[in-house]
């Protein structure tokens, strides 16, 4: 039997786990949804529901990976031979693939605003909503989607250590550090005190039903949250990783990321007068229109997009990791086998997403565009469905007590007051906070 692959490092761990975290969902999604419900208030909520909610998932999800040392359908059949377990973790490979037949999509359209930035600058100024309704639905966003695609074919095929731990190490730093530049950029506009006072100051009048459920669920998705990611790479760690500093790292560094996003985007939209709650034309119509304001607008706007093309890259090699480990552990596949077989599924169901942009935009099963609504289905259905399974597997069959063995193994003495909080959300606060998150998602679907 091939020997599993282990993470080389902490710091190795950390990076990847970080990077699978830190995606559009911190810099596209948390920043529209932010600016939408009115700022401060929303960002309150959100990391209480990050704290409450999403670190305990967390927790349950290291655990489970690392006990088993498996894959997530592999990983809930060992702990739980003979029952149907096993279920939970199908729904997380199912999430995984679906969302990695069109997270490409936006991976392409970052990388081609990269480009755009530069040589198009002039009608991303006069007209944006125009020109990311030409890009988004013409054949760049196929060719710069499928650039996407063969970079993280590519790292994925050096494996685990050699490949995403070794790219994640050097990605996330160059992340940071464009992250900060944009920050300085954005602070220095006049006028971008506006923007801080936007994200930071709590105006809890602005702050509505819809607005706190939105919180919820992002807290969840924001980390990477089942789809099986987290378990897969907990089962290449070694039983002596520090679990409570890999988690308030994870959690500590993504929401850190989230918020220099705010920083970076907020005082500019605010300093160059546009509106905030522009929702989810915010980063590919509004920045890149904003940008164009400033001195030395191609320079910031395209480090802007290479920011959003490498926070995707790093989410893209997660979210494909999964489906990958799941046939070389369960059906023996090879690494190239593996791969080709899932870029084949991704090519095929991905390449409609692209064109519901364009040729497939009046097809509207559910009254949504097909992109739309598999990003419905995984996002909004199958990551809670899984949490949940995962949050009712841990109190009902593993144990709290286990699972909290597990999660102080090698920590050094570290974590006790977490493993004690743990329990009771897990049991209780975590279930229920995705109960509410399924049955709104049921209710606007259906």
């Amino acid at each position: 039997m091939k020997k599993r692959e282990q993470f080389a490092s902490q710091f190795g761990i950390i990076m990847v786990a970080v990077g699978s975290a830190v995606g559009l969902g911190n810099i596209w999604r948390f920043s529209y949804i932010l600016g939408v419900n009115g700022g401060g208030a929303f960002l309150l909520v959100y990391i209480l529901c990050v704290v409450l909610i999403g670190l305990p998932v967390l927790i349950s999800e290291l655990t489970i990976g690392r006990a088993s040392g498996q894959s997530p359908v592999n990983a809930f059949m060992k702990l739980a031979p003979g029952s149907y377990w096993w279920l939970t973790g199908a729904v997380a490979v199912l999430a995984a693939i679906i969302i990695a037949c069109y997270y490409p999509t936006l991976a392409g359209w970052a990388l081609g605003y990269v480009v755009e930035s530069i040589t198009n600058q002039t009608e991303l100024l006069q007209d944006p909503q125009g020109a990311f309704a030409a890009f988004s639905s013409g054949p760049k966003a196929l060719i710069y989607g499928a650039i996407a695609l063969a970079a993280t074919v590519a790292i994925l095929m050096r494996g685990v250590t050699a490949g995403i731990e070794r790219w994640s190490k050097l990605l996330m730093p160059i992340l940071a550090l464009l992250m900060l530049v944009l920050v300085v950029r954005s602070l220095t506009l006049p006028g971008a005190m506006e923007g801080v006072r936007f994200l930071f100051y709590p105006d809890f009048s602005k702050l509505t039903v819809s607005g706190f459920l939105d919180a919820l669920g992002h807290s969840f998705y924001s980390l990477s949250l089942g789809m099986g990611i987290m378990i897969t790479y907990a089962s290449y760690m070694k039983k002596d990783t520090n679990l409570p500093i890999t988690t308030i790292s994870i959690v500590t560094m993504d929401t850190g990321v989230a918020l220099l996003a705010g920083l970076a985007i907020f005082p500019a939209v605010f300093a160059l007068g546009f509106d905030p709650a522009q929702g989810v034309g915010l980063a590919f119509i509004t920045l890149p229109s904003a940008f164009a304001h400033m001195p030395f607008g191609s320079f910031f706007s395209a480090a802007f997009f290479l920011l959003v093309f490498i926070s995707a890259l790093t989410s893209l090699l997660s979210i494909f990791q999964v489906p990958l480990a799941f046939l070389e552990d369960r059906f023996g596949f090879s690494k190239k086998k593996g791969l080709a077989l899932i870029s084949v599924v991704t090519v095929a169901f991905g390449i409609p997403s692209v064109l519901s942009f364009g040729p497939l935009k009046n097809f509207k099963p559910f009254g949504m565009d097909y992109f739309t609504l598999m990003d419905t289905v995984a996002n909004n259905i199958l990551l809670p469905t899984a949490a949940l399974l995962g949050c009712l597997f841990i109190a009902l069959r593993m144990g709290t007590r286990a699972s909290k063995k597990e999660f102080l193994e090698g920590a050094k003495n570290q974590g006790h007051f977490l493993s004690k909080v743990y329990p009771f959300a897990i049991r209780f606060l975590a279930p229920i906070a995705i109960l509410v998150i399924l049955i709104r998602a049921f209710t606007a679907l259906f």
